[in-house]
């Protein structure tokens, strides 16, 4: 079976799915990173299950890494299914794995939103609840706090935007792959140009090179 989907060929359409399953790859990685780094700085100091504030962040946090992890996973199987387009259970996986992570991400790009909302308009002060000081402006380093409180607030407030950059790429991206999915399997309804499948002829038309024949039927012209 050949694909010929949206005016591209099969080798273009390996291309793109691969194209795309590499950058949901390289976007979790980063993002996994990124969680990783911001627990490590900040969020492990201020972890109070009893405190709203402190549980939002950690919820936010954990959405982040989970997030990761699903853009991984759905950038493996899509460069996978970029080397066995006939498979349809593949096809139904990374269907799945996109629309999940898609809307993991989404989740996750609104809880970073009100994280950072919320710091900003406590400035920072629930970041230094674990400090013995009452006052959240800029502050040297003392044995009463076990970070620099002079560094945490912009060091999380980045961590927490490029994470919110991340999560929002890899959801674009996410549905993406969902959408090219989508015209693999021929659901419907649908937007865009329609797919057309096409069989491969059972023989080659001699004189034909394999490269021009690939992707359509023999044309057998009648005889004069």
């Amino acid at each position: 079976m050949c694909l010929r989907l949206g005016g591209l060929s099969c080798h273009d359409y390996k291309k793109l799915l691969m194209k795309t399953g590499l950058v949901l790859l390289v976007l979790g990685h980063i993002s996994f990173i990124a969680g990783a780094l911001l627990h490590g700085t900040a969020l492990r100091y201020v972890t109070d299950p009893q405190d709203a504030v402190s549980l939002q962040y950690a919820v936010s946090n954990i959405l982040a890494v989970t997030s990761a992890i699903l853009i991984i996973t759905c950038g493996i199987t899509v460069i996978v299914l970029s080397r066995y387009l006939s498979l349809t259970s593949l096809r139904w996986t990374v269907f799945a794995a996109s629309v999940t992570s898609a809307l993991f991400s989404l989740v996750c790009s609104l809880g970073l939103l009100a994280s950072i909302a919320i710091t900003f308009a406590n400035q920072g002060r629930s970041l230094l609840a674990t400090c013995s000081f009452s006052n959240s402006e800029p502050l040297s380093l003392t044995p009463d706090c076990p970070f620099d409180p002079t560094r945490i607030y912009s060091s999380t407030l980045c961590l927490w935007a490029i994470s919110l950059t991340l999560c929002v790429a890899a959801s674009a991206f996410a549905v993406r792959a969902a959408q090219l999915t989508h015209q693999l399997l021929e659901l419907r309804p649908w937007w865009g140009k329609r797919s057309h499948k096409l069989e491969l002829p059972r023989s080659v038309r001699p004189g034909c090179p394999p490269s021009r024949c690939a992707c359509g039927p023999a044309v057998v012209t009648p005889p004069g």
